[in-house]
């Protein structure tokens, strides 16, 4: 019996972006007098609670988010866990490689085309609060090279991997891990929650809206595991 996993958080009023606008989630009710019709309105970054990126956020002329085919966000996923992390901890090749040894014990393997969800359990601490950004785990540029050569076709976090990007005022060329994996041609699937309740493999799915020209868009992220 197969069971859906729920891996995207809930997004209230005030629920924060990154720290390069640090907008908090503005939604407006509007009503009609003498009957109830909700129609709401909403403003926010396109980098907030879980959404895919694609290479046009570090590529100049790069792949928008309406050319990535759905196909590449959707499929068998394999859960690289790499906890207990802490608030701002780096994690490096060392870590991936022994996330690695867990997952072939349990009898999974990387498969290239798998899509590679990497767990922290940072998002259950902090996700739509400023500390998400700011004092998130990050990755390497050696463990983002080390994810590449995996040949993922997708890549997700429960937790923002890039570190020189935590607070306001980084140089584009310390966009290291996006450059890296974006780079690549490889999608991004941020603000995941619920990770750690995922089997070694799974089937996973991050559909998302279909904004023209840009480079992200908001996902409704989820998993089918065997009940």
């Amino acid at each position: 019996m197969e069971k859906i996993v729920d891996l995207s958080p809930a997004v209230p009023h005030g629920f924060k972006g990154p720290p390069s606008t640090d907008l908090g989630v503005q939604l407006e009710v509007r009503t009609k007098p003498g009957y109830w019709q909700s129609a709401q309105t909403t403003l926010m970054s396109l980098h907030t609670g879980c959404h895919v990126e694609s290479a046009l956020h570090v590529v100049e002329g790069g792949e928008s988010i309406d050319e990535v085919a759905l196909e590449r966000v959707m499929g068998e996923a394999v859960l690289l866990d790499v906890r207990p992390v802490e608030a701002m901890d780096l994690i490096d090749v060392p870590d991936l490689e022994g996330a690695l040894a867990r997952l072939e014990s349990a009898g999974e393997y990387i498969r290239p085309g798998d899509i590679l969800l990497l767990c922290t359990g940072w998002a259950e601490r902090a996700i739509g609060q400023r500390e998400y950004f700011r004092r998130s785990p990050g990755l390497t540029e050696g463990a983002a090279r080390w994810l590449v050569r995996r040949e993922p076709k997708c890549i997700g976090c429960d937790f923002f991997e890039e570190p020189a990007a935590r607070e306001p005022g980084w140089k584009p060329e310390e966009f290291v891990v996006h450059n890296v994996i974006l780079g690549a041609g490889i999608p991004l699937v941020e603000g995941l929650v619920n990770l750690g309740s995922l089997p070694p493999r799974c089937r996973f799915f991050a559909p998302f809206y279909k904004f023209a020209g840009v480079e992200s868009a908001p996902a409704r992220a989820f998993a089918i595991v065997e009940g």
